[in-house]
This record gives structure tokens, C-alpha cells and sequence, in this order.
């Protein structure tokens, strides 16, 4: 039985992860950049896809592109992942080992789009992973909300709470729950993510020439009061516009932070999963359930593997819902980019999607 699972699981992987397409053949960067501090994230931005054909020398050759990997460390990111969930000690890291020779689909460190135009600011989201996440597992996710205009910075936190990370002296920090504690590990969250909005914008000038124009903070699960925290926390002339939350864990506060059902003092939207809306989750100025939607959509969970396989591993964990997952990313990308232009969360493009149902 299990020769024939291996087997079974191991062609179900084929072809995959299905990588979504881009609407008016738009064109994705990735780079990785690192604070001062040592922790990393990743960059997804809109590419110049002619400049990036002729710095290869190639102008009518788009196999000559690099394009970046969808694991920023391979095998080793992969493994991680699969360490945390439970697969590399059942022997079962081959289940997502298949996400180490993934390619992200985006540029690898390509110039931004219209960087050097005049009046043209780009809006950046700096955004903290879940507890066990990394600046990688919803690269897809990223790829999709940057094809609409924006600059999305994905913190891979120093806490011991990432999946796998690699240190400035190289040497890799797996997922250790006991490495520091609950409070921590959110001010840690919270100050990494305070210290990125305050080194992106120039270090952004600096390197591609693009301007920072609206600046949030996000966040997924546990990475929602990291975000929620380092806002609080910001000074008054803190350039924090505003705070973009997925399924926030507001659970995980450690008494440090606004109960449920709280506002922010900066304009706040929150996306809920089902699971989430059940549990009544709101928080910010609006609170919109992602119908269909799962906790691990607001990731690349469901894109790991065929439906067939996801949509039944979910009866054990949150991994997909119903929902098309390609038209959660779509909707959620296009009100992120809606409110990040208009920093209202009363805007209908904002609320525009039929799977967004504003619940508060």
C-alpha cells in the first residue's frame, strides 16, 4: 500500500504546481533583497520584459530570460515546508519536493516597469508570513497582486516561526517554536517589518530607480498582528498608510494587541476565509469573506497540486477551498491594488468581486 501511495502521489505531482496566467500579458519581477538587520524578503514588482530581452542580448528570444525559481533555496525551502507539516518525517518530503524545480513564473531580477517615469509612484505592500510560512509560498499569489502595479516586499522573519530561512552568515534557521517567545517573536515581527518600510523606499530609488509611492502593511494568519503591532507601534510621522490583513490570527496577540472586532487607527481592510467567517474574525474599518475561500488560498496551497488531491486533503487541514483558486488570487489581488490606490475602504472597487461579501 505504501509503494503504491508513493507511486500514486508521486505522478499525481506531475506538471505541477499550476502556475496562473496574467491578465494583458503582463510581465513579473523577483528579486531578493535583505535588511540591515539580516532578515530577507523577496521582492515581486511589474517588469520591463523588453529591457530584460536586451540585457541578454536577445531581444527576440524570451527562452533567454532568466526566470526566477519558485523556492528561493530549492530543496532546502522545500523541505522545510514539508518538515513542518509532518511529510520529511514520514519520509514524504517528495510531496512538495516537486515545488524545489518550480519556476515562480517572474523575472529574475529584472528592472521595474516604468520606474524612471516622472509622476508615476509605485504603492508598496511589506508583507509578514504565517506562523511556519516563508517569503516564498505564495509566490503565485504575489506574482498575480504585483501584474496589477504594485511592489509586493515578502519578509521572511528571523523569529525561528519561518519554515526554513538562511541567515546573513549563510547558515539556514529551520522553523523552532522555542527560539524565542510568543512576545518575542511578535515584536521581532513587528520591528522587522517597521524598519522594512523604512529602508525599502530609498533602497528601491537606489537599485531600480522607482519611486515608492502608498505604503501598507500585510500580513497572513500569524503575520496579520505582526502587521497590526508594527502599525501600532509606528510613530506619528511614520509613513504607514494603511494595513492590508488575510485570516488575521488576532488570537496570537499575546495581550498585546486590540481584541477582535477592534479598529485600526490607520485604514484597515480585512479579508476572511470561511473558516475565519464562522469564527465571526473581523477587524479594521471592513471585513470582507473570500467565499469559498480556505485559510491556505490566501497562499499557493491549492496551485501545489491537482484539486483532486487538495480539495480532500482539506477535510484534515484548511489547504483549498471550493472557490477557484486562480479567481481568489484575481479578486483579492485587484481590491488590494484598489485600496492601496485609494486608501478607502468604502470604495466599491474595493468591494468589486463576486466572491467578496462585506460582512462588517
Amino acid at each position: 500500500f505504501i509503494a503504491s501511495f508513493r507511486t500514486g502521489a508521486a505522478i499525481s505531482v506531475i506538471n505541477q504546481p499550476r502556475m496562473p496566467s496574467l491578465e494583458n500579458d503582463a510581465h513579473v519581477g523577483s528579486s531578493i533583497l535583505r535588511l540591515p538587520s539580516g532578515a530577507r524578503m523577496r521582492l515581486f514588482y511589474p517588469a520591463n520584459y523588453t529591457e530584460a530581452l536586451s540585457n541578454h542580448n536577445n531581444v527576440h528570444d524570451a527562452t533567454s530570460v532568466t526566470m526566477a525559481p519558485y523556492c528561493s533555496d530549492g530543496r532546502q525551502t522545500s523541505d522545510g515546508m514539508a518538515a513542518l507539516v509532518g511529510f520529511r518525517q514520514l519520509g514524504l518530503s517528495f510531496l512538495l519536493g516537486h515545488l524545489a524545480d518550480a519556476s515562480s513564473g517572474c523575472i529574475h531580477d529584472a528592472h521595474i516597469a516604468n520606474a524612471s517615469k516622472e509622476n508615476n509612484p509605485l504603492p508598496l505592500l511589506i508583507y509578514s508570513h504565517g506562523y511556519g510560512g516563508n517569503m516564498d509560498m505564495a509566490a503565485y499569489f504575489f506574482r498575480t497582486m504585483a501584474s496589477k502595479g504594485m511592489i509586493v516586499a515578502a519578509l521572511e522573519h528571523t523569529d525561528g516561526t519561518a519554515s526554513s530561512t538562511v541567515l546573513e552568515d549563510g547558515s539556514e534557521r529551520r522553523f523552532n517554536e522555542y527560539f524565542m517567545t510568543g512576545r518575542q517573536q511578535l515584536m521581532r515581527r513587528a520591528t522587522e517589518l517597521l524598519e522594512a518600510a523604512e529602508f525599502l523606499p530609498e533602497k528601491l530609488e537606489q537599485r531600480f530607480n522607482a519611486t515608492v509611492g502608498t505604503i501598507m502593511l500585510g500580513g497572513h494568519s500569524y503575520g496579520a498582528p505582526s502587521a497590526v503591532m508594527a502599525a501600532n507601534g509606528a510613530s506619528n510621522q511614520s509613513n504607514i498608510n494603511g494595513l492590508i490583513l488575510h485570516d488575521p490570527a488576532l488570537g496570537m496577540g499575546y495581550g498585546m494587541l486590540p481584541p477582535n472586532g477592534a479598529k485600526s487607527k490607520i485604514p484597515t481592510i480585512s479579508y476572511v476565509s470561511d473558516e475565519y467567517n464562522r469564527d465571526n474574525v473581523r477587524y479594521g474599518d471592513l471585513t470582507l469573506h473570500v467565499k469559498g475561500c480556505f485559510h491556505g488560498n490566501f497562499v499557493d496551497a491549492p496551485l501545489w497540486a491537482p484539486r483532486l488531491v487538495m480539495r480532500p486533503l482539506s477535510l484534515a487541514i484548511p489547504a483549498a477551498g471550493p472557490a477557484d483558486p486562480f479567481m481568489v488570487h484575481e479578486q483579492l489581488a485587484n481590491s488590494a491594488m484598489a485600496f492601496l490606490e485609494r486608501q478607502d475602504s468604502t470604495s466599491e472597487k474595493v468591494m468589486e468581486g463576486d466572491l467578496l461579501e462585506v460582512v462588517r
